[in-house]
């Protein structure tokens, strides 16, 4: 057995109820202002896998090597689907370039014939400077298993070497261009939901104001998102400055703090010297429009049919993700708004131990599933009377 077995087969026995303190005093304590808000059997999980782990990285490459596999240990394994492959798609032609996207297609396609699958696609979290197609490929696998449907995952590129927001538009060029050559990925482009977590989460949710606005939201059936940050933290210095009580509250709460998400707000601010010389800072801020604040989104009318939105009570992003919610709600549309309690913020990815973990992805899949495949409508024809 190698230490990957072992941590998998601790991971297993952890316990439902309370955890006991560690034997040795841990590197990374989790702060007395957050320990008792937790469900126990996270607590348990952080002291014995990630409270004597590493300080968090200062140095973005190798935070990038390692973010996928972060939680590893506690991820459940994927489905089977029916078969996965890779392409390349353009990016955002303002700064031109290819971009990687993952394929999953279901089982059931006939040998050397393709089925025409309505399509989930997914933006990956990351605070838009990390993340790959691994960060959310148990995900992926569920769903395409699940539902079923064609799930493809959307690799768009990074900041600070790329101007935000370019993950919001490479996401957005690449999903028109799928949709444009619908019969080579053999996939119902007038069938569509898009999905991610934390800043996937919000490239999904601007997405849904964009294909509105381009007269496409006729194709998209629904949105299904978690932990999105939605504010610009750049406008408030310290947490006691924020509007949302969810950031003082949790300043130090684990996974995703205070420091982490003023970390990552440097770099998309950083990223506006990069990359294409002759486009002039004005215009990089035109660029940016509302999309560093989808609070300010200028319309919030007529938008998916659906938007499943689930945040994680201790996560400093909850507040803000739970007032767009219903600012989405108060301008007409159907919300489903869900808190995990006693979770973090990037819980989702542990549904191999948690709870909570595994009712969010049985909540997307059933979501997907819903929108993707809506019941038939019971016939109104009247029957005719026998004569």
């Amino acid at each position: 057995m190698n230490t990957h077995d072992v941590r998998m087969h601790d991971a297993q026995a952890l316990p439902q109820g309370g955890s006991k303190p560690p034997a040795i005093p841990l590197r990374n304590p989790l702060h007395p202002s957050i320990s008792d808000k937790l469900d126990p059997t996270f607590v348990k999980l952080y002291n014995e896998y990630i409270g004597n782990g590493p300080a968090w990285p200062t140095d973005i490459n190798h935070v990038r090597q390692n973010y996928s596999a972060l939680y590893s240990y506690a991820m459940a394994p994927p489905s089977g689907v029916g078969g996965i492959g890779e392409t390349t798609v353009p990016g955002w032609e303002k700064y031109p370039g290819e971009i990687n996207v993952r394929v999953y297609v279901p089982t059931g396609e006939e040998a050397g014939q393709r089925k025409v699958w309505p399509v989930h696609f997914n933006f990956h979290g990351g605070g838009w400077a990390v993340g790959d197609l691994e960060t959310d490929a148990h995900i992926c696998h569920h769903i395409c298993a699940s539902v079923p449907c064609c799930v493809i995952d959307i690799e768009y590129r990074h900041i600070p070497e790329y101007p935000f927001p370019v993950g919001i538009m490479d996401s957005l060029t690449a999903v028109a261009h799928i949709l444009a050559n619908h019969k080579t990925f053999s996939i119902d482009s007038t069938n569509i939901t898009f999905g991610g977590e934390s800043s996937g989460g919000t490239i999904a949710l601007i997405l849904n104001h964009l294909f509105r606005d381009g007269g496409f939201s006729d194709k998209l059936k629904g949105i299904v998102v978690a932990t999105p940050t939605i504010s610009d933290v750049r406008k408030y210095a310290t947490p006691d400055m924020s509007p949302w009580p969810s950031m003082r509250e949790f300043e130090f709460a684990p996974l995703l703090n205070w420091d982490k998400l003023k970390w990552f707000d440097t770099f998309k601010w950083m990223s506006l010297s990069s990359q294409n010389p002759s486009i002039k800072p004005k215009e990089q801020k035109r660029d940016i429009s509302w999309f560093a604040d989808a609070m300010n989104a200028p319309d919030f009318k007529n938008l998916a049919p659906v938007t499943y939105l689930a945040t994680a009570e201790v996560d400093p992003l909850r507040d803000e993700a739970e007032a767009y919610g219903q600012r989405m709600e108060e301008a007409g549309n159907k919300v489903v708004l869900k808190r995990f309690s006693g979770m973090p913020h990037h819980f989702m990815h542990m549904d191999r131990v948690l709870p909570q973990a595994r009712e969010y992805v049985q909540d997307v899949i059933s979501t997907v599933r819903q929108c993707l495949y809506p019941p038939q409508e019971p016939s109104t024809t009247a029957t005719p009377p026998d004569t």
